[in-house]
């Protein structure tokens, strides 16, 4: 791997930063900061036909633009970069193009020929404009005469986006797929290709992309890994000033600001052997962006990713396909979802989607860990899970509605009424309003996603509600020397940990008395709230929580801090005969 010195920024300078452009000429001659990733391109060019795939918004459109300027115009605007004085190739014609957009099959072909037909024209085919073929067999017959031998580029982006948007649509997907198997078997077919990279999030078979072995897969490749997303050397160095004024308007240490953006926006991996991580580039460049634009207002944390790569949208559109039961929340949630390593490179058909290979190439879930390491990579399994806290955030918003059956267009109030109520109750410490409100949201819950929950489940489920409405961060099983406390959080300068215990439904409900009394004495004996990852000047308070399997909600609590009980009770599960009182 190339290494290079990265620039050491002056702490009075703020470079202007974007969070629009993708076009490599543009963002330089504006001077926008630009994060030097061109050393790792020279690797590229190993095979003559690479496929890589990244999450939507890390730059993927980017890294072409840069290729493409490479092979337009050479190394002239490139003083400065790593791959200046690295760069020897001569320059050709290049085909671009993006099929983002192209989705629709009612106009699909027209649109690949048009976009296709325009790309010829801006890499000097002028002719190409005087074509009039009507369908794409036609255009590529016409296409291949024009060029004759000359040695062309081709960079194709969003590959795969005429598919994903049809995953919901057969006839569409099917009706795409056939025009794309003719695309790409002619793109493969082409004998004056120097170079031919695809981009794209997902796989699919059928479409002639993966058939043999000419088009090189290097989504996973260590060598690619930080090819796309920021490093914490590239964050800590390229972004120096915008980190000392942001954590001076959020009146915190540069240190704290770096441990915060590190749990909030990085942790993406794309790497087999799962031993590095990058940061999400449009999150970063979104959050020091409001640094230069608005120097008096304190930056906010916000959802980027999520909310400017049509992620929540997609995410959605998987769950109505492959409907996941609770058990695949509790694994995400928990230990992470086991992959193996063939089933996060296969490609998959509209039957055969992978639901959790498919997260994680679209970069809701991500690797964590190798667990099982033979001697071939096929047989590597991997743990994925969230890669940060601002896409487990959002996903709990859209798993939520999905698992109560609230959609997004306004019948799901009693949601932002039961998440106000929730934290209007841990602010007054009226723990008896604390239970109804998750009650509210346990009832919720359709009896059929119930069936043969465990422990865990309730778990999970709490802790997101808690998450909605309390705290961004509850800890889930956090471990001493001595066990694992079920949920702990920090809100309001005070530190709760939360015990569950579940009654069994032939056991008689005297009994739940026991187990809060079970529940409380595992909190003092295993010392749980008392470690590291709580300051030592916030208070204290255990909450144990018995839910009945015959209603599936709390139906007793117990409030207790370091010495005595403070409250507990028993609670009437809610029905409609028993409907919940209202936070006043």
């Amino acid at each position: 791997m190339v290494t290079y010195q990265l620039p050491k920024w002056q702490q009075s300078d703020l470079p202007p930063i974007t969070t629009s452009l993708s076009d490599f000429m543009l963002i330089r001659e504006n001077q926008y900061l630009f994060v030097d990733k061109t050393a790792y391109i020279c690797g590229l060019f190993r095979n003559n036909k690479v496929f890589l795939s990244r999450p939507r918004r890390f730059g993927k459109s980017l890294l072409l633009s840069t290729i493409q300027e490479l092979f337009t115009n050479g190394t002239q605007n490139f003083e400065g970069l790593a791959i200046h004085d690295l760069w020897h190739r001569p320059c050709r014609p290049v085909i671009s193009l993006t099929l983002f957009g192209l989705n629709s099959p009612e106009t699909f072909e027209e649109g690949l020929c048009y976009r296709l037909r325009t790309a010829f024209v801006k890499a000097g085919f002028v002719d190409a404009r005087s074509i009039n073929a009507k369908n794409f067999m036609e255009l590529s017959s016409e296409l291949e005469i024009l060029q004759g031998r000359t040695s062309i580029v081709m960079l194709i982006d969003e590959c795969d986006f005429p598919l994903s948007a049809n995953l919901n649509d057969r006839e569409g997907f099917d009706h795409n797929k056939k025009i794309l198997r003719m695309f790409y078997a002619w793109l493969r077919s082409l004998g004056n290709i120097e170079f031919l990279m695809f981009t794209g999030i997902g796989r699919y078979q059928d479409t002639s992309m993966f058939t043999g072995q000419d088009i090189k897969d290097i989504s996973l490749d260590p060598s690619f890994a930080y090819l796309l997303g920021y490093t914490q050397e590239e964050l800590e160095s390229y972004f120096a000033p915008h980190i000392s004024a942001a954590a001076s308007l959020l009146k915190i240490s540069e240190e704290q600001l770096l441990d915060t953006l590190k749990r909030q926006y990085d942790g993406f991996c794309f790497d087999r052997d799962a031993s590095t991580s990058v940061y999400n580039p449009i999150s970063i460049n979104n959050f020091f962006q409001q640094v230069v634009e608005k120097p008096e207002s304190v930056p906010v944390f916000g959802a980027y990713w999520m909310n400017s790569s049509n992620a929540a949208p997609v995410l959605r559109t998987f769950l109505d396909r492959n409907k996941p039961s609770l058990a695949f929340l509790d694994d995400v949630k928990d230990s992470g979802i086991e992959l193996s390593q063939s089933e996060l490179n296969n490609a998959y058909t509209f039957d055969e989607l992978n639901f959790p290979a498919l997260l994680t190439q679209t970069g809701y879930l991500t690797i964590k860990e190798v667990t099982t390491n033979f001697q071939s990579d096929d047989d590597r399994f991997y743990l994925c899970s969230f890669p940060n806290q601002e896409i487990e955030q959002a996903y709990i918003s859209i798993f939520f509605r999905y698992i109560t059956q609230s959609s997004y267009s306004g019948d799901d109030n009693w949601i932002r009424k039961a998440t106000q109520n929730l934290l209007k109750a841990f602010y007054q410490k009226n723990i008896a309003q604390v239970v109804t409100e998750i009650n509210v949201f346990l009832c919720a819950i359709p009896y059929d996603l119930w069936i043969n929950a465990k422990e865990a489940t309730y778990r999970t489920y709490i802790s997101w509600c808690l998450q909605l409405s309390v705290a961004n961060k509850v800890r889930s099983e956090t471990l001493n020397n001595r066990g694992r406390s079920d949920l702990e959080f920090t809100f309001n300068d005070c530190t709760y940990i939360i015990e569950l215990k579940r009654l069994p439904q032939q056991k008689d409900p005297k009994n739940a008395v026991k187990l809060a009394d079970v529940a409380q004495q595992q909190v003092y004996d295993r010392g749980y709230g008392f470690n590291d990852l709580v300051d030592g000047d916030t208070k204290r308070y255990g909450l144990a929580l018995v839910i009945a399997e015959r209603s599936r909600q709390i139906e007793y609590w117990r409030y207790f801090d370091g010495t005595h009980v403070i409250a507990e009770n028993a609670v009437a599960p809610i029905s409609m005969e028993n409907p919940p009182e209202q936070a006043k």
